[in-house]
């Protein structure tokens, strides 16, 4: 799928919210989605767990990605996600993911299974974040590095963030830049899409 066909498939899933729709720039010669969605401050989350997905945001990334299945979707800082057909990895054995590792050894931990098409990651945004979660802060660059070597070249990164994260442009070209607003008293967040690379530099 291209991008605009990406494009497209989230504006037949959410018809009835087009505010919400992305559109396409350019941005060095390559095109790059850019949309804002207003979430709201939905109480209905199955979990109550600090820094846990905005309500309904994984049905709207999903969107994007008619073509990725379940299985084929790795969830890095994975949290309280419930268990699904996805696989998940975090680093706290308590949240029973499917793989407790830290998430700059997933080449490792993945080494013997075949590459994701996508990754989807929501890390600590702060050092005050990340003691809440009782973990260091992540270096962002170092696990976009690790992710490069289980997604296979034309699958995906979205990291949510409130900043855009390190990266190798020859590894991750960015593709998509959308910004989530809750309600008022949150902090902005943007989740950065990125492309993995059939061929790059070492």
């Amino acid at each position: 799928m291209t991008l605009r066909d990406r494009v497209d498939a989230f504006k037949a899933a959410f018809s009835q919210w087009p505010a919400s729709w992305p559109w396409i720039v350019e941005e060095d010669g390559r095109e790059v989605c850019y949309a804002v969605w207003v979430v709201g401050n939905d109480y209905t989350n199955k979990t109550r767990y600090y820094g846990a997905y905005p309500h309904k945001f994984l049905d709207r990334l999903m969107a994007f990605f008619p073509d990725m299945t379940p299985a084929d979707t790795l969830h890095g800082f994975s949290g309280s996600l419930p268990k699904g057909p996805y696989t998940r990895v975090d680093v706290n054995p308590m949240l029973e993911p499917d793989v407790v590792g830290d998430i700059y050894d997933v080449p490792a931990l993945f080494r013997d299974r075949p590459k994701f098409g996508l990754v989807i990651c929501d890390p600590p945004y702060s050092d005050e974040d990340a003691k809440k979660y009782q973990v260091v802060m992540v270096d962002r660059g170092r696990v976009m590095r690790a992710l490069a070597e289980v997604v296979r070249p034309g699958g995906f990164c979205c990291w949510l963030d409130c900043v855009w994260p390190m990266h190798r442009k020859a590894e991750w070209p960015t593709v998509g830049r959308i910004f989530l607003q809750r309600s008022t008293n949150h902090r902005v967040r943007v989740l950065s899409l990125f492309e993995r690379t059939a061929v790059y530099d070492r």
